[in-house]
């Protein structure tokens, strides 16, 4: 009987512990969930942390913006007065300190495109929803549809893969 309770003991703590797989959906500029929860400018950091855990803080502005780092997960969040402003994943790092240089393994999808260490521009081309403009070579963004500025998608590339993949919410 204490064998069988000490088993229990170690599954119910490595379930508890074990990291579960984070995943990014961006549906449309007004509905981006991070592991199934909806998230925008109004999301707290609190609720951030809910979703991905505790992180280690990168840098604080005189603005009141600060970043922090998911190391393992490769995941940089950037907040303002306590409120969500960025979310970025690494996948390629490309000496962007702003992210960690670990990347990223868990799902993102934009409109339906699977993301992943070695997606290409082709897999930015099979986005039909939302359209791009690239701002310099290896930095492209995603226009708002009629004006609005809801969510902002950032795609970083390198040798036409990608580097980086950022949200940012306005």
């Amino acid at each position: 009987m204490k064998k069988l309770l000490v088993f229990v003991f170690i599954i119910t703590i490595k379930s508890i512990f074990s990291q579960t797989e984070t995943k990014l959906e961006f549906i449309n500029e007004t509905t981006v969930l991070l592991n199934d929860e909806k998230i925008n400018k109004n999301t707290t950091f609190d609720e951030v942390k809910k979703l991905l855990g505790e992180p280690v803080l990168y840098k604080k502005y005189v603005t009141g913006k600060v970043n922090y780092h998911y190391k393992e997960k490769g995941i940089s969040v950037h907040t303002m007065n306590g409120n969500l402003l960025f979310i970025g994943f690494n996948y390629n790092w490309d000496g962007d300190k702003t992210f960690p240089n670990t990347s990223y393994k868990g799902k993102l999808n934009i409109d339906g495109v699977d993301f992943d260490q070695n997606s290409t521009k082709e897999n930015q081309k099979k986005i039909k929803n939302v359209e791009f403009m690239e701002l310099m070579p290896g930095l492209v963004f995603s226009k708002p549809k009629n004006g609005k500025k809801n969510t902002l998608i950032i795609l970083g590339y390198k040798d036409n893969k990608v580097t980086q993949i950022g949200f940012e919410f306005h």
